[in-house]
């Protein structure tokens, strides 16, 4: 009998049967380390794994000509990472058996829950993201956006207005249509603006202010550059573990009776 939150998946290749999340949508066989699809299962025994499809002739020509066909997972609980087809939507890491979801995300309305993924985050114009925590490895932001979001790879901001959450990664676009005031401070590794932008910044690499693009703050980094573009505010170059010990201490720092709350930013937007 299945332990509770789990299913049964039977092997197609060697015929092990093993336990698996009962949200996984594939895994890995423990005894051969056959990829295994699990497809939806039926209301009478476990979850039936669906058999590889045989490999195209156009498969096969793309493999020699060096097309991308897996992809590398890295597990969110320790070091371990497992190669994937591209389209896999989860896997189990091979080194401490947590499960990894693949998933893309496409916001449409207002959502809360949190995520942790491995794939995209889209957040469409008429999105509302509210969650406590997103993690993920690209996300692009045309809508709102009130949580918290740590991205392991680029995130693309395509937005008028403004984004009250929090958001770190390790490359922040601005678009080049995009006005948008950060409320909250920005911490990134590099930071790329073509577009008109307010934010206090902190970045470990580079900020870039391209041709057209307008940057009004203050920057921490170990490099600034403008290409073209158009800077206000307060510069510093270097001293980014200072600036971010700062930030930490004023935001520990009690707010005395009276006092107004400051909503995260001291700039905004200048008039065109």
């Amino acid at each position: 009998m299945a332990a509770k939150g789990r299913v049964e998946v039977q092997c197609p290749h060697c015929g092990n049967i093993q336990l698996e999340p009962s949200l996984a949508k594939s895994t890995y066989c423990r005894k051969c380390t056959g990829y295994i699809q699990i497809g939806k299962s039926p209301r009478t025994g476990a979850p039936q794994a669906e058999a590889p499809k045989p490999v195209s002739i156009f498969q096969k020509l793309e493999g020699v000509l060096g097309g991308q066909r897996t992809v590398i997972a890295h597990c969110f609980e320790c070091t371990g990472k497992r190669e994937v087809p591209k389209g896999a939507t989860s896997t189990i890491c091979p080194q401490c058996g947590a499960y990894i979801d693949l998933q893309d995300y496409k916001i449409v309305g207002n959502f809360s829950r949190s995520i942790r993924t491995r794939g995209r985050v889209f957040i469409t114009h008429k999105g509302d993201l509210n969650s406590n925590r997103v993690i993920c490895d690209s996300a692009e932001i045309q809508g709102l956006m009130r949580g918290s979001l740590i991205c392991s790879g680029e995130v693309r901001i395509r937005l008028k207005g403004k984004i009250s959450g929090a958001i770190e990664a390790k490359l922040l676009l601005i678009d080049r249509k995009s006005e948008v005031e950060f409320v909250r401070p920005i911490r990134a590794g590099t930071v790329d603006v073509e577009g008109i932008v307010s934010a206090r910044i902190i970045s470990e690499g580079t900020v870039i202010v391209r041709k057209d693009g307008r940057l009004t703050g203050t920057v921490f980094a170990r490099g600034f550059n403008v290409e073209g573009g158009e800077f206000f505010g307060e510069l510093s170059i270097g001293n980014v573990e200072a600036a971010q010990a700062d930030l930490a201490a004023a935001a520990k720092q009690p707010r005395r009776q009276g006092e107004r709350t400051d909503p995260g930013t001291g700039f905004s937007l200048a008039p065109a």
